[in-house]
């Protein structure tokens, strides 16, 4: 009798501790599960759930938060998803089966909240859409297919542009899929199309459409908007974008850069958006052998290049002198300046922090002492400074302070995240007492220039240089 009750103690003392063990795992694994569906479901952060994969879930939180790594199982995942598919269902619906009638896209501005937001019932939006003509504002392809190389450089050489020379158009990818975004690039497509062409892009007719009501009910003028019809899965058109640089004789050529973010499984249709828009302007396109983002290159329009080593972590058989080659041989470059990343940063693009204002100045990002990349800031800062521009003297510094942002925030916005464009300075504003004085440094440091500030604050990383990308004239 008392071997079979120390015999029973024994087993209930190891059920007990493997119950120890277990349960708290558990609980904590539940808990990441309820605050990840929350994150993704509630705040409605406008990223491309369509072309998101369970791979894609488990890689952008642990990267967010790396300690919720281990409690991120399959069933944990699957659990997101779904609910993210439930919550975001007329999204998904109208990404796998797109509207092909006005009454479609009656019927996503109904679930998606836009009737209310351009003050029309169904009825006369749906007048209003079919009394709409695409073709004024519609761009024609000049070519039906692309003229493209996938494996060579341009022969000759070429120059990539600075921000602060001559644009004529800038393409902006609409949100059609983040209808609480709506809102903030009609406003940005307005500022664009007073300085230059904004060629918005849409995947087809009754999408121009559909942009083109919001825009009309917004009192946004279309004069000097066209649309290009071509796929994207999201809104970060400086990433994926074509890149133009420019032969002796004025002429373009296109690079198409491998999109393939860290944080994200695929993107199918924004990472072929370069290659594609080179028939309608019948540009030559090249593809550059490099994983890279628009992102992470700024130059002074000279032949200097700027940009965040990640580019390296992102190109495991490169080596510092191969990139230069490649740098030089597809944009121009013939001096490379490469800065050390944020430390943890997701994206690893440098115009979150560094801005050229002129080819001998350079605007860097500054924060409090106590924010996660004080030191990297402060770091960037003084390598720059002691730096030689393409004049020959050392870089003029001027620093411009971020919002006051909790370490734990989700969010990172930077006023250096602007689009430079002909004769305005288009800056994100967040809501926050910094605006101002954000809006203050910018006049200072430009005062030719007209400073337009547009609301961000719906995007937790990424604003308007992000979101935009010049073709120059």
């Amino acid at each position: 009798m008392k071997v079979k009750a120390i015999l029973f103690g024994c087993i209930l003392l190891v059920i007990m501790f493997i119950l120890g063990f277990i349960l708290p795992n558990k609980i904590v694994g539940w808990q990441v599960e309820k605050q990840a569906i929350d994150y993704f479901t509630t705040n409605d952060v406008s990223l491309p759930f369509q072309t998101f994969t369970t791979f894609t879930y488990e890689n952008i939180i642990a990267n967010s938060a790396p300690w919720m790594k281990k409690y991120l199982d399959e069933g944990v995942i699957s659990n997101i998803e779904n609910a993210v598919r439930k919550n975001y269902s007329y999204r998904f619906d109208a990404a796998v089966h797109p509207p092909k009638s006005d009454s479609g896209i009656v019927n996503y501005f109904k679930s998606a909240g836009l009737l209310k937001d351009i003050e029309l019932s169904e009825k006369l939006a749906l007048a209003k859409l079919r009394g709409i003509l695409t073709s004024p504002n519609l761009l024609v392809p000049k070519s039906r297919f692309t003229k493209s190389s996938m494996n060579e450089a341009p022969d000759y050489p070429v120059r990539l542009p600075a921000e602060f020379d001559p644009i004529h158009s800038v393409f902006v990818s609409f949100p059609i899929y983040f209808p609480i975004q709506w809102k903030t690039h009609a406003a940005l497509i307005q500022a664009i199309s007073s300085e230059a062409e904004a060629i918005v892009l849409v995947p087809d007719i009754y999408w121009q459409k559909a942009v083109m009501l919001y825009l009309e009910q917004k009192a946004v003028s279309i004069e000097n908007v066209r649309f290009a019809y071509v796929n994207t899965d999201d809104v970060w058109t400086r990433d994926f974008g074509p890149t133009t640089v420019l032969n002796n004789d004025g002429s373009k050529n296109f690079i198409w850069n491998n999109y393939y973010e860290v944080y994200t499984s695929f993107q199918k249709h924004s990472a072929d958006a370069a290659c594609d828009l080179g028939r309608y302007f019948d540009i030559p396109v090249f593809r550059v052998p490099l994983v890279v983002e628009g992102g992470n290159i700024i130059t002074d329009g000279e032949g200097t290049i700027i940009m965040f080593n990640s580019v390296l972590s992102n190109n495991s058989d490169y080596d510092l002198n191969k990139l230069k080659k490649v740098m030089k041989n597809y944009y121009g470059c013939n001096n490379l300046i490469l800065l050390p990343s944020l430390t943890g940063e997701l994206t690893g693009h440098i115009d979150m922090v560094v801005k050229y204002i002129d080819k001998n100045t350079l605007m860097v990002i500054e924060s409090d002492k106590s924010f996660r990349w004080y030191n990297n800031f402060e770091s960037i800062a003084k390598v720059l400074s002691e730096t030689k521009s393409s004049s020959g003297s050392n870089y003029k510094i001027i620093r411009l302070k971020m919002p006051k942002i909790d370490n734990e925030s989700v969010n990172f916005w930077s006023y250096i995240n602007s689009l430079t464009l002909n004769g305005s300075l288009i800056v994100p504003t967040f809501g926050v007492a910094e605006d101002t004085s954000a809006i203050d440094s910018y006049r200072k440091a430009m005062p030719n220039y007209k400073i337009v500030g547009i609301d961000f604050s719906n995007y937790p990383v990424g604003s308007v240089h992000c979101q935009t990308k010049e073709m120059f004239k």
